[in-house]
C-alpha cells in the first residue's frame, strides 16, 4: 500500500511541479518517445537474458507491490546477532568462533 502511495506522491510532485513552472503536461506525453523507450528496453531484456530468467522476472514482478518480507524486529535480531559475533571476535580472536559456524545449532550467539 506504501508503494503505491509512493508511486503517486513521486508522479504527483513531479508532473504537479512541471505544470506549476508553467510547463503544458502535454509537451511530456510523446507515444513515439515512449514506444522508442520501453520498447528498446523490453528488446534489450529479452535479448540479454534466457527464456527461464523472463519468465522468472514476469512471474516476480507483481512483488513489487507487496510488502517488505521482513519487519523492523527481524533486521535489529540479526544487527544484535552480528554485534555479538563482532564483540567474541574482537575479544577472543577469529578462531573463536570457529565452533559457532560449525555448529549453530549448539552455539549461544545463534
Amino acid at each position: 500500500m506504501f508503494i503505491a502511495i509512493g508511486y503517486l506522491v513521486t508522479l504527483g510532485s513531479i508532473f504537479g511541479g512541471f505544470a506549476m513552472a508553467g510547463g503544458h503536461l502535454a509537451a511530456l506525453f510523446q507515444p513515439l518517445e515512449l514506444l522508442m523507450i520501453f520498447g528498446g528496453a523490453a528488446g534489450a531484456f529479452v535479448t540479454g537474458n534466457s527464456q527461464k530468467n523472463i519468465k522468472a522476472t514476469l512471474k516476480a514482478f507483481p512483488g513489487l507491490f507487496k510488502g517488505a518480507a521482513y519487519n523492523k524486529e527481524v533486521y535489529v535480531d540479526v544487527l544484535a546477532m552480528l554485534f555479538e559475533v563482532l564483540a567474541k571476535v574482537r575479544k577472543e580472536g577469529l578462531m573463536s568462533i570457529e565452533s559457532d559456524v560449525e555448529e549453530p545449532e549448539k552455539s549461544q550467539i545463534f
